[in-house]
């Protein structure tokens, strides 16, 4: 497993390929820097498609889908994919599903990590964006990435890599 501390940025001037169009659905720092580690780290994946779960705004998806044009991208707000249309729509298998600060709001870690590991293709990543423990101060959950490990490995997923630049950014492999 690769460990890489990045570096606590203190963005004074956009990031480089910083979209102004953006700054509605993401106006900190903390979540531009979550989007460009995310989608740095999906450039490097090889994958035909890609799910993202807790997809609110949807922002995830879009620029998803304008870097990865071609490739199937979908995205779901439920990480327990619920019923009706939408868990007719996921009756299928991702090579990628990320999660950008929901699992910390699962009402129970061991039915969304199963979940999330049946929607995954077998070598397929999980990327998982969460707040560091500094953000248990203000309120919101954070998981100990030994936490999500533990909940995670039953299921057959692997912690590859963990990147902290203020928050993380965790990566997981299924077995297959």
């Amino acid at each position: 497993m690769e460990h890489v501390v990045l570096p606590t940025a203190r963005v004074a001037a956009p990031l480089e390929g910083y979209r102004p169009e953006l700054e509605p659905f993401h106006p900190s720092a903390s979540h531009r820097m979550d989007m460009a580690a995310l989608l740095t780290m999906l450039d490097e994946l090889s994958f035909r498609s890609m799910l993202d779960v807790g997809h609110r705004t949807g922002l995830v998806v879009r620029e998803a889908r304008e870097r990865h044009p071609g490739r199937r991208i979908d995205g779901v707000d439920r990480f327990d994919f619920g019923a009706g249309e939408a868990a007719r729509r996921l009756r299928r298998r991702y090579d990628v599903i990320t999660a950008v600060h929901t699992l910390n709001q699962a009402t129970n870690l061991d039915r969304a990590a199963a979940n999330l590991a049946d929607h995954l293709t077998a070598g397929g990543h999980l990327l998982i964006v969460q707040s560091t423990p500094a953000s248990a101060g203000l309120g919101v959950k954070y998981l100990d990435p030994r936490e999500l490990d533990l909940a995670l490995s039953p299921h057959g997923l692997r912690r590859m890599r963990r990147l902290e630049y203020g928050n993380e950014l965790l990566v997981y492999r299924k077995d297959g």
